[in-house]
């Protein structure tokens, strides 16, 4: 007898719902992949490619979605482990039968080719990377219909060619007039386009920046609307009222100061013995002449044994490896603590305190390496070659995609109005004024009043149409000025966020597999302290028991 197999009312829903997620996820990820299409050959291409990978990795139905995803990302960065990640997502697609979902028939995801073939690809790619390093893809360029001929100006161009000849044509007072924006008829404008709800946010911008003569806040959107005016304040409001954990447990890379004296240091052996000699018979000479170089980190009045070209050699070898880690952003705290480790250690065995090492400043600079002999210079180095600094994960791509966006629509500038705030001035550089460009880190995100507005844009010339090209947002316009508003894309913005999301599961990982390892060292070193308790009651052999047998016993 056939068996009927029925679900639940709650089951069907479970199941409606877990269909409608992975479809909406599937849209999400087709959004961005044909996003990723519309930007070939650029950053945003693999930053719209992971976030399509981060919204369709974790449900199964979109197995060869994303593997065809991961696909062409192994083809555009030539990286071995997307390579390795299209392999175990299609081999999974091919031992699952899934339901039927449907799968976007874009040509730069699908690439005409069988799931086998991709396999095959894949598997080839993964072989030849353990040889020689794998080229990224290059399509074979797109040709043009040359029949067709150049395209007409666009509109935009017609009306921008035209604004800049009526600007041009202007008095320069009214040029200058034209700087001044009325609070006023700002606000008329807003109540027209937004209605009232624009008209109370721009009343509530207004009233922040009178009270606060500053632009630019950060606004709590977890429970409240608390307003902050830096990114510590906002910090400390999320984790004393939200109880939000920000510290979390992740590598911190060294800061600016010690990269610095990684990139600009002399990097010769110290003389050891001598150095030692010198901490134990004029220690307040030896602080002294520490704490002057603390800024720089290094001293010139170490004694020097320039005589040993190994470890000189071995010195330019670390400092070569650590810049390289510092300039691929990858030098972590942790590495540097472990490689400060040394010189304690070896400075300890020379009977120096610990103390006199903390007061000569020795493991606060990277010239306490100096101190070290052949054998842990070779330990160290060692250890330093066997960090990849070259990254395949797409991240490094990410970051430049992102600093890219951010050099275009970071603004540093202040922000003018009159004494009565009934007016907004516009950037003054729009006329061609002959004041520098603005670099006041001091009134970075600040308003600035104007006492008198016509002083204020007297010295400008007025020459010149860097004004119809920033309304236009021409790429003729002075790099300085940032972009409009619009280039707050969310959709970029959006992706970039999925994409972050996806590489820092695969950290997660990690860090969850050393947290475990570290929980087996631990539980080891307790172990063998434990056998060494017992090896020391016991002096006969024949009488030690196993670990098992200790901890049974114990336990």
């Amino acid at each position: 007898m056939e068996r009927i197999v029925t679900m639940t009312d709650e089951e069907s829903t479970d199941y409606r719902e877990d269909k409608n997620q992975t479809f909406l996820h599937f849209e999400l990820g087709d959004v961005f992949m044909r996003l990723a299409h519309a930007s070939h050959k650029t950053d945003m291409e693999i930053v719209f490619l992971l976030g399509a990978v981060g919204c369709v990795s974790e449900y199964t139905p979109l197995l060869e979605f994303c593997a065809r995803l991961f696909h062409v990302l192994a083809r555009s960065l030539g990286s071995a482990l997307f390579y390795k990640k299209t392999l175990r997502r299609a081999k999974q697609k091919l031992s699952f039968s899934l339901s039927s979902v449907p799968q976007p028939d874009d040509n730069k995801v699908r690439d005409e080719c069988s799931l086998e073939n991709v396999i095959k690809e894949a598997e080839f790619m993964i072989a030849e990377s353990k040889t020689r390093s794998i080229k990224k893809y290059a399509p074979p360029p797109e040709v043009c219909d040359s029949k067709n001929g150049p395209e007409p100006p666009r509109r935009e161009d017609r009306v921008g060619g035209e604004l800049r000849s009526y600007w041009m044509g202007l008095d320069v007072k009214v040029k200058r007039d034209f700087m001044k924006v009325s609070i006023e008829r700002v606000r008329s404008f807003v109540k027209g386009v937004h209605k009232s709800k624009g008209v109370d946010v721009l009343k509530h911008v207004l009233a922040i920046a009178r009270e606060h003569k500053k632009w630019r806040v950060w606004v709590c959107r977890t429970k409240c609307d608390k307003v902050c005016f830096s990114a510590e304040e906002c910090r400390s409001h999320l984790e004393e009222k939200h109880a939000a954990n920000l510290e979390k447990d992740v590598a911190m890379r060294i800061g600016i100061n010690w990269a610095y004296r990684i990139q600009h240091g002399r990097w010769e052996p110290v003389d050891t013995v001598a150095a030692v000699e010198m901490i134990k018979t004029q220690l307040e000479d030896v602080k002294a002449f520490t704490t002057r170089s603390r800024k720089m980190g290094w001293s010139d009045q170490w004694p020097l044994a320039t005589a040993d070209e190994e470890r000189s050699n071995l010195l330019k070898e670390v400092k070569l490896l650590l810049v390289s880690l510092c300039e691929h952003q990858i030098l972590s705290c942790s590495i540097r603590d472990w490689v400060m480790s040394f010189p304690v250690k070896h400075l300890k065995k020379l009977e120096v305190s610990e103390e006199s090492i903390k007061d000569c400043r020795i493991v606060e600079t990277p010239q306490g390496i100096c101190f070290l002999e052949r054998e842990e210079l070779k330990q160290i180095r060692g250890f330093l070659k066997k960090i990849k600094c070259e990254r395949h994960d797409g991240t490094d791509v990410v970051s430049r995609a992102v600093d890219s966006l951010l050099d275009r629509i970071r603004i540093k500038e202040s922000i003018e109005f009159d004494e009565k705030f009934s007016l907004l001035l516009l950037d003054k550089r729009l006329l061609k004024s002959n004041h520098a460009l603005f670099d006041d880190d001091d009134y970075e995100g600040k308003i600035k009043l104007v006492k008198d507005p016509d002083v204020h844009y007297a010295k400008a010339q007025a020459q010149g149409d860097d004004m119809i090209s920033w309304l236009g947002d021409c790429s003729s316009v002075d790099k300085s000025f940032p972009g409009p508003i619009r280039e707050h894309n969310l959709v970029i913005w959006v992706a970039v966020l999925r994409a972050l999301q996806y590489t820092c599961k695969t950290l997660g990982t990690k860090y969850a597999k050393k947290e475990q390892v570290l929980e087996y060292e631990a539980a080891l070193t307790f172990v063998e302290n434990l056998c060494d308790e017992r090896r020391k009651t016991v002096q006969e052999e024949d009488q030690w028991n196993s670990y098992a047998s200790l901890l049974c016993d114990r336990f």
